[in-house]
């Protein structure tokens, strides 16, 4: 019985040069699995976030995009963001150079680039030189996707813009289409 536990444990406790191999690469190949893993995870995240969210800054706003265009040399910039999450675009824009008063500032829909629509929030209806100077300035505002009025495909489709009017021209002084490409 003595015999056979001494060749129990010589059998357990030898290692042979094919055995340390394996167990390298058996190591080796599960460190690359893990790590494989960990990249592919992340790629998925930010993949998703992707999706989640739809973000565009500096889209150009001019008088040339106006339905129909204006001769203006104003100009403004907008920046979006829209959550697929809470349904709802954040959005800035600046303005300088118009020609006159601002009378108002909306976000209308439904309608392409090149194509007038009616208007779908009101931003400032009144002039409010104030508030809104005519020479230069920004705004910072939100608007939601309800699913009835505003519907979230339309607006990933780029049928919404925000436009300014002004005093001297009562249609719109400049214009941006909202996109996120």
């Amino acid at each position: 019985m003595e015999a056979v536990r001494q060749i129990q444990k010589k059998l357990t406790f030898t290692a042979n040069h094919a055995t340390m191999q394996l167990l390298k690469l058996t190591v080796l190949s599960s460190l690359l699995l893990a790590l494989a893993v960990s990249f592919t995870s992340c790629e998925k995240d930010s993949e998703q976030d992707r999706v989640i969210n739809y973000v565009k800054s500096g889209i150009v706003m001019t008088g040339a995009q106006e339905t129909p265009a204006t001769p203006s040399a104003a100009q403004g910039s907008l920046d979006v963001t829209y959550s697929k999450a809470t349904k709802t675009l954040t959005y800035k824009f600046t303005w300088s150079g118009l020609a006159d008063t601002i009378t108002g500032i909306h976000i209308h829909g439904l309608a392409p680039t090149g194509y007038a629509a009616a208007i779908v929030q009101n931003i400032l209806t009144t002039k409010n030189e104030a508030a809104f100077p005519f020479r230069g300035g920004s705004y910072s505002g939100l608007f939601y996707a309800d699913g009835v009025k505003v519907k979230e495909e339309d607006l990933l489709n780029h049928f919404y813009y925000l436009n300014i009017h002004t005093k001297t021209y009562p249609s719109g002084e400049i214009r941006g289409q909202i996109r996120f490409q």
